[in-house]
């Protein structure tokens, strides 16, 4: 019995781990968002994300723990799909605490306040950006599938998964490299087609 509810402390600790952290990351990715802080807080993500793992290979002895730990990965999961649409936005240029802070840095550069129409320009200029982007990463994954296609392998793969790994992959190598551009090649190695990320520093 000892054992066992030593095993229940330790389980409990675990978990009261993972909310500690869960809602430091939340404030992390805020300041990100918000401009507070330049580089996302992916291994603090990545981190979390190998923690949780760990917690669920292991048996939990209570419907009270089983409840409380799907409660914490569904946060989790909540969490990640919040920042993900945030993170597109950004990418996209149709983030509104980005958009308003690079319009107010125009305007300081400026030195007066953008007109709606500048405004406009701007975020079309962003929407072309996005476009030109989706244009290279279908290309990207075009050149992938007949890769894989040649070396016998599966197909069946959508554009828009391949996209958002590569999406993924982009925002890793930036904010590790700290560079401005990722360009994709596709190669194949040991009979395996692969997408390879290159950072481009300016």
């Amino acid at each position: 019995m000892a054992k066992r509810q030593r095993i229940d402390r330790v389980l409990a600790s675990q978990m009261e781990e993972v909310e500690r952290r869960m809602f430091l990351l939340k404030i992390n990715y805020e300041k990100y968002f918000s401009g507070q802080e330049s580089i996302e807080p992916l291994r603090e993500k990545d981190d979390l994300r190998r923690f949780m793992m760990e917690i669920s290979r292991k048996r939990l002895p209570t419907t009270r723990e089983r409840h409380r730990w799907q409660s914490l990965k569904a946060r989790m999961t909540s969490l990640e799909q919040y920042w993900k649409r945030n993170l597109l936005m950004i990418e996209r240029g149709t983030h509104p605490k980005m958009r308003f802070r690079a319009d107010n840095k125009d305007a300081a550069r400026s030195g007066k306040k953008p007109t709606i129409e500048e405004s406009l320009a701007a975020r079309r200029a962003a929407r072309e950006k996005t476009a030109e982007e989706d244009k290279a990463l279908r290309n990207v994954y075009k050149k992938f599938v007949d890769a894989r296609k040649k070396c016998g392998q599966s197909t069946d793969l959508s554009f828009s998964a391949v996209r958002d790994v590569l999406r993924g992959q982009s925002r890793n190598i930036r904010s590790r490299y700290r560079c401005e551009e990722v360009k994709f090649k596709v190669s194949v190695e040991k009979g395996k087609a692969k997408v390879k990320a290159v950072p481009v520093k300016s």
